[in-house]
């Protein structure tokens, strides 16, 4: 497998060419799709004017007695508008070709987008705080309709009256607390399979916010002394390779979404805004997705770049981060509009840029982004690890309920949706299979177990003795899950092998797993399992099926969320 994909990653025009063929049914170099030109429109025609767009938010659904996204508008300048175009399209960004041509047909310009991101891309926000703190913040939160995506959708839908008369098409694949290595753990069943007879033609990634970074780090060690500043505040060893380790994951996810479809465009939103004392910090993961963009070209809209720099103390300000944030992590309504707005005038910048070179041209730089930049030899072995896909994965996050069907037992355990209230508590509803994300609010999926001793047996196939357990990890309340290789000796009873042992990276201690850690967040994470079984159980090098049994320890008082469990 991992040959494959290095064979694909470094492949040339001929294999571009045959994924051409075999997508759309025609040769690279032959036009559009079978489209006349006379029915294609230009990027300009299709989103707009700057100005359009502008009249457009200014006038957008707020508040009956609110005229923030007026005055807001009128606020942002031309110079704002070029620091959020923050990485300009490359080579990858020409895939965006075909989003504009699509855009442009008069006959049939319906497009699907696909968004996945952490609880920033699901509208999420707590007026009065978050992290159990107190803050001063004026905006109000979105809620999942009040997105930027759906925002940005409503603006495409406003343009496209007459050749998409049902509507584009928004899936938002958000989930709270889920950033990069989330996503790429779960990708086979979140977006592999499930767009293959359905691609989307743009990819939008909003995980800046969710991602191991500089204000994760700083919640763990405290904020830096005045002294630490003035001398640099240096990471440890251990955090530096956090962050290298987000590079090599964000390098992972936007190969395998570029490799989706030759015709699917990417497009990264960072939103990130933290009020941090170090101008590293108040961005989030953008200095470890940086790097990866401008090295396979893909566009980037940060729309909370050039708003850091504002003068903070006028709090009153439409732009400032009082109005822009809702809390101290979440876009508040009105930042989600002006994200929006922000997400229009990079990809009219990204149309204007391919517009400028003849129809022949075009169709060579797109040409070109389909065979992607060699990998860094430094983090290759690394990166093509992440993208393989796993030979078995329980998704438990996957709203049709794909992952229950390898539970062969379970007593205690439920597939619930977690969400906040009000008041900041958290509650639980059940989930019917098939829900849309929209019905589960974008909510923390996954199966749950709420009293000690809850087990749950899995069918699991494995070949090297790896898993991968992914799982929600934060900073209150303590709950812990062990993790053992059973057999099967009875109706509902399993005992665990005797020969087996079990030793786990990422887990606290042996085979398990603790939910509460020191960082002051709730978040995604996943630790690895090594298995080294009996003789008689598993050959070495050969798929085998195995069980595996995970027990909620006695004496937790709150609930163990586990989220997947793949193997390699």
């Amino acid at each position: 497998m991992r040959l494959l994909l290095a064979l694909l990653l470094k492949s040339g025009s001929t294999a571009a060419d045959d994924a051409v063929a075999a997508v759309t049914g025609r040769t690279a170099g032959t036009g559009t799709g079978g489209h006349a030109q006379a029915h294609k429109r230009s990027p300009s025609s299709v989103l707009g004017t700057l100005a359009d767009a502008r009249s457009f938010f200014s006038h957008a659904p707020y508040d009956a007695h609110d005229s923030q996204p007026a005055e807001g508008m009128r606020a942002v300048t031309r110079q704002m508008l070029h620091a959020v175009h923050a990485v300009r399209g490359g080579q990858a960004g020409a895939r965006l070709l075909r989003l504009f041509e699509r855009l442009g047909d008069e006959r049939n310009c319906c497009v699907r987008v696909l968004v996945i991101g952490g609880s920033n891309a699901c509208g999420a926000g707590n007026v009065g705080g978050v992290f159990g703190r107190r803050h001063s913040n004026l905006g109000k939160p979105a809620g999942i309709n009040g997105t930027w995506s759906a925002a940005l959708i409503r603006y495409l839908n406003a343009r496209s009256q007459r050749c998409c008369a049902t509507g584009h098409t928004l899936d938002n694949q958000c989930i709270n607390g889920m950033g990069t290595s989330g996503f790429n753990a779960q990708f086979a069943g979140l977006l592999g399979a499930k767009h293959k007879a359905s691609p989307p033609n743009l990819v939008v990634v909003d995980t800046g916010a969710n991602d191991f970074n500089s204000f994760v780090e700083d919640e763990l060690k405290g904020r830096p002394t005045k002294a630490e500043l003035q001398h640099g505040h240096v990471l440890d060893r251990r955090s530096q390779a956090r962050l290298r380790e987000i590079e090599v994951e964000t390098e992972a996810l936007a190969r395998r979404i570029l490799q989706l479809r030759p015709t699917t465009a990417l497009l990264y939103v960072e939103d990130a805004w933290f009020n941090k004392l170090t101008s590293s910090q108040v961005l989030g993961a953008w200095n470890e997705h940086r790097p990866v963009l401008e090295r396979l070209g893909v566009p980037a809209c940060h729309s909370t770049l050039p708003l850091a720099a504002l003068d903070e103390r006028n709090r009153s300000h439409p732009l400032a981060r009082t109005q822009v944030l809702v809390d101290v992590v979440h876009l508040s309504r009105w930042g989600h509009l002006l994200t929006a707005f922000f997400c229009v005038a990079v990809l009219h910048a990204e149309g204007e840029a391919l517009w400028r070179h003849s129809a022949a041209q075009r169709e060579a730089r797109w040409r070109a982004s389909l065979a992607l930049p060699p990998l860094d030899p430094s983090i290759e072995g690394l990166v093509l690890e992440r993208m393989t896909t796993p030979l078995a994965l329980i998704d438990f996050t996957n709203s049709r309920g794909a992952g229950m069907e390898a539970v062969v037992h379970a007593e205690g355990w439920e597939w619930l949706a977690q969400h906040k209230r009000g008041d900041g508590a958290y509650i639980f509803d059940k989930v019917k299979r098939g829900a849309s994300i929209y019905s589960t609010g974008g909510h923390k999926l996954g199966y749950v177990a709420r009293r000690g001793g809850a087990n749950f047996v899995a069918n699991v196939t494995v070949e090297t003795g790896s898993l991968t357990v992914g799982y929600l990890r934060s900073y209150s309340g303590a709950a812990s899950v062990k993790v053992e290789v059973v057999r099967r000796v009875g109706d509902g009873t399993y005992l665990p092998l005797p020969a087996s042992h079990q030793a786990s990276e990422g887990s606290d201690s042996g085979a398990t797993f603790h939910r509460k850690w020191a960082h002051n967040v709730s978040v995604h994470s996943s630790s690895v399992l090594r298995l080294r079984l009996p003789a008689s159980g598993v050959t070495s090098g050969a798929p085998a099926a195995v069980l595996i049994r995970f027990t909620l320890i006695e004496g937790n008082d709150v609930p163990f969320t586990l989220y997947s469990v793949q193997s390699c």
